[in-house]
């Protein structure tokens, strides 16, 4: 939704006399929130399926040390791709928020509330995606891997704050 508010934003500025000097940036912006929006919607969809592959090897036997050592390692597997998933998501997601800061700059004035909104919509959803990154890293036992995407994690949500103009 952020992403569809920020291309009408960009939409609508392009057809206003007053931001007449900025037709080719606003186009282009158009552009790159298009390609944004359609690369979060695949890490989203993306996201759903890891979730899918938690679940499926959390219902693997359990019984005899072979299967419960088999299961482990399935959930090991499917929980570090259900850490990716989201922190693919967060990602994408914070390089919208950063592009909605952008617009702002050459937006038409009328529309900063459109933008503002946008933006938190783009806040909480990455926001909601490191949480979901957080809460799996709990279960994972590869301390290097952990502490990597820990670092990642950290990085995007500088870059929420360093952005924060609302």
């Amino acid at each position: 939704m952020a992403g569809a508010l920020g291309q009408m934003v960009a939409g609508l500025s392009r057809k206003k006399k007053s931001q007449s000097l900025f037709v080719v940036q606003l186009s282009e912006m158009l552009d790159r929130l298009r390609r944004t929006t359609d690369d979060l919607t695949k890490a989203i969809d993306r996201d759903a399926e890891a979730f899918d592959a938690v679940m499926e090897a959390f219902k693997l036997p359990q019984g005899e040390a072979k299967e419960s050592a088999a299961r482990d390692k399935a959930v090991q597997a499917a929980t570090r791709g259900a850490t990716e998933a989201p922190l693919q998501v967060a990602d994408v997601t914070v390089a919208l928020f950063e592009q909605l800061v952008q617009l702002e700059a050459i937006a038409a004035a009328s529309m900063r509330s459109d933008l503002q909104v946008a933006r938190f919509m783009a806040a909480a959803g990455a926001r909601g995606s490191l949480a979901n990154v957080e809460i799996n890293l709990d279960s994972l036992h590869d301390a290097a891997y952990v502490s990597k995407v820990k670092n990642k994690v950290a990085s995007l949500r500088e870059r929420l704050e360093k952005n924060r103009a609302v």
